[in-house]
């Protein structure tokens, strides 16, 4: 995971992005970092993507997404 994905999903963590309901918007977020919503989501979805790779141990999976990069 990239450091700026990693920032993402902390800053994205700590906000209560993922809580229910969501302590803060994607948008609120993306602004806060000083990017887009679009680029947000994309580190967003990449490190979650990672983070699930990891927990469901898919070594196939990381490999066809990094050589996607």
């Amino acid at each position: 995971m990239t450091e700026r994905q990693r920032a993402v999903l902390r800053a994205a963590y700590l906000a209560g992005y993922f809580e229910w309901p969501r302590g803060s918007t994607a948008e609120e977020l993306a602004a806060s970092m000083g990017v887009s919503s679009p680029t947000l989501h994309n580190h967003l979805r990449k490190a979650q993507q990672k983070v699930l790779d990891a927990v469901f141990d898919d070594p196939d999976h990381r490999v066809v997404n990094d050589e996607q990069h």
